[in-house]
């Protein structure tokens, strides 16, 4: 009787192991994302930045994307290593930054809109409950406040005029 109940245990353990959701393209995990988390319009982020509340501005984006320009007071941490940075206090030291609390506010952006929105989501799952995407992205950013931007100058660095080489990612 005891060989059954754990052999009936051990399929339902497997059974619920194997319920990942699927997804037919990554537009429709954008879409099953956009179920999950919340945006913040350019606008809205302009305004976050004019006042005194507390957040933490990420650009998920590739550095060689983030070298070409970015939001002030964003850091970057590409999306492919984002689960392993947002809780390593030794990376936020690094870049001196305090490490976000799990309870604080977050907005995390990237060129278009839809890696920060899967950003967002796996903040969600990481525990971080104030989560937000930009909406429309860095290219909203910059086509709304043209003026509101920063280059990466210390990657420029000795005059050189190449963008850094890829880390990979998507």
């Amino acid at each position: 009787m005891k060989k059954i109940v754990f052999a009936i245990a051990v399929v339902f353990a497997l059974a619920s192991c194997s319920k990942q959701e699927k997804f037919s393209s990554a537009d429709a995990m954008v879409d099953q994302a956009l179920k999950e988390i919340k945006l913040i319009t350019a606008e809205e982020l302009e305004a976050l930045m004019n006042s005194e509340e507390v957040y933490t501005l990420i650009d998920v984006r590739q550095a060689e994307e983030h070298y070409l320009g970015y939001i002030p007071g964003s850091v970057n941490i590409p999306r492919g290593s984002l689960e392993f940075n947002i809780g390593d206090s030794t990376y936020w030291e690094k870049v001196g930054l305090y490490m976000p609390l799990p309870e604080e506010k977050v907005i995390v952006y990237d060129q278009k809109g839809k890696r920060g929105i899967l950003a967002a989501q796996t903040l969600q799952k990481l525990g971080y409950t104030n989560i937000f995407a930009l909406k429309d992205g860095y290219k909203k950013w910059e086509l709304t406040f043209p003026d509101l931007y920063e280059k990466n100058l210390e990657m420029l660095g000795g005059g050189s005029h190449d963008a850094p080489k890829s880390g990979g990612g998507c």
